[in-house]
């Protein structure tokens, strides 16, 4: 039925898992990809078997997408990113699977919504793309209702095609925390990559991460300027000054994508800072690529899972975290501050308001056990397994010439707790 044009591992790349994680939850018979070639840059180190049901034959330098595409809805996932320094080149594919006439869909997966660029805050390269293929798709998802304001807001005329799809969350099996970072540490401590030096750095830290007043903050993954990894050192600091009694560890685990990424230049700042930031005993960073199956264990070995970004849209990482049920704080901005309201998770604005919930929440452990079963009660809303059944959903109308589902512009249900968020300003009173 669906023909997703996306990244698919091996390319080592946000979109690639995504489209993974979604299809994985689709019967067999009712999708394909078609991605680009595995000897693209960005592939994973490891082998990885290649599905029947993907094709890698795109490439960036044709006007056309390669033959034949048999299934009915052709979906493009993303539209800047994985397609180079020219968006364009997506708007090309897009006319061709009209020319085959395809019912076309677009996830854009980075819209954003509170930029200074334009009235509507949408980006300008957001604007003038949209406004050229916005004419031609017959539906355009978005992760966020910011995002669908924006769109709506400059191009009214197409409000019927601009629908919310929310990124799906991973449902693992629960694990206790003390056997996560016995997990995690094992891992670190038997890799190979990972230097001796920072290996035994670890060993001498080991018994604090089993102590009861010790507390860990941080995050893993690609390493970006945008996503701010560095700051968490400074919010460390702030945590430690309002908590004294407790030990307060920040743990960064990531890597900037591989050599032939055209990224490294750009990040090399940030890499050099973290770097810099170790110093074996309160700030741990290992530059290490976490392998799919330790990433959710490594989220549930924190006290807090830390979304500190610049200026993202949204985040897959923070879809593993809530999956895996570790507690979720972050900035209050674009696509994964809405996520933390709807999922019931405490923002700030500033660090030191981070600073002021992580205290708070250390402090009334109740409070935190109920943050973390609203986070988990809006992951079994938005799964992958359900969001999966959505774009089936959203196909079958395309096909049958229907209106387009709604789909997920209600907000979520209330859990059967009715769990009503905090008034996080006024934590002082709790």
């Amino acid at each position: 039925m669906i023909n997703f044009v996306s990244t698919f591992p091996p390319i080592m790349c946000g979109v690639a898992t995504y489209t993974k994680y979604l299809v994985s939850q689709m019967p067999p018979d009712s999708w394909s990809v078609t991605s680009f070639g595995p000897d693209r840059p960005f592939c994973l180190p490891e082998t990885f078997g290649l599905s029947d049901q993907v094709s890698y034959r795109v490439s960036l330098t044709e006007s056309t997408l390669p033959f034949p595409l048999r299934e009915k809805v052709i979906w493009f996932q993303h539209t800047f990113g994985i397609w180079g320094k020219d968006p364009w080149c997506f708007l090309r594919f897009v006319k061709d699977a009209k020319k085959r006439n395809k019912k076309v869909v677009a996830s854009f997966h980075t819209i954003h919504f509170q930029s200074p660029e334009t009235e509507s805050g949408l980006r300008k390269k957001e604007e003038n793309l949209l406004n050229e293929a916005l004419l031609l798709l017959d539906a355009l998802t978005v992760f966020t209702k910011g995002a669908r304001r924006a769109v709506i807001r400059t191009f009214p005329q197409y409000q019927d095609r601009v629908i919310i799809l929310r990124h799906g969350v991973h449902l693992y099996p629960p694990i206790r925390q003390e056997e996560a970072r016995k997990k995690l540490l094992k891992y670190l401590i038997n890799e190979p990559s990972v230097p001796s030096q920072k290996k035994k750095d670890l060993e001498k830290a080991y018994a604090h991460f089993f102590c009861p007043k010790t507390v860990i903050l941080g995050n893993f993954g690609f390493i970006a300027a945008g996503k701010a990894l560095s700051d968490l050192h400074r919010l460390r600091e702030l945590v430690q000054q309002k908590l004294p009694q407790y030990r307060i560890l920040s743990l960064v685990i990531g890597r900037v994508r591989l050599q032939k990424d055209t990224k490294i230049g750009e990040n090399s700042d940030t890499l050099q800072e973290l770097r810099s930031f170790h110093d074996g005993k309160e700030n741990l960073f290992f530059e290490h690529y976490l392998s799919e199956e330790i990433f959710p264990v490594a989220f549930k070995a924190l006290d807090f899972s830390v979304f500190w970004c610049q200026g993202a849209t949204q985040s897959g990482r923070m879809s593993h975290a809530q999956g895996v049920e570790t507690c979720v704080i972050g900035r209050k901005i674009e696509g994964i501050g809405e996520t933390l309201e709807l999922s019931g998770l405490p923002g700030g604005e500033t660090l030191e308001e981070l600073a002021e919930i992580i205290q708070r929440l250390t402090l009334h452990p109740e409070l935190k056990k109920e943050v973390q079963m609203s986070s988990r009660h809006y992951a079994q809303q938005y799964s992958f397994g359900v969001q999966a059944r959505k774009h089936l959903l959203l196909a079958k109308s395309l096909l049958a010439n229907q209106n387009l589902p709604p789909l997920d512009t209600a907000p979520p249900k209330e859990s059967a707790a009715h769990w009503k968020m905090p008034d996080w300003t006024n934590l002082s009173a709790v």
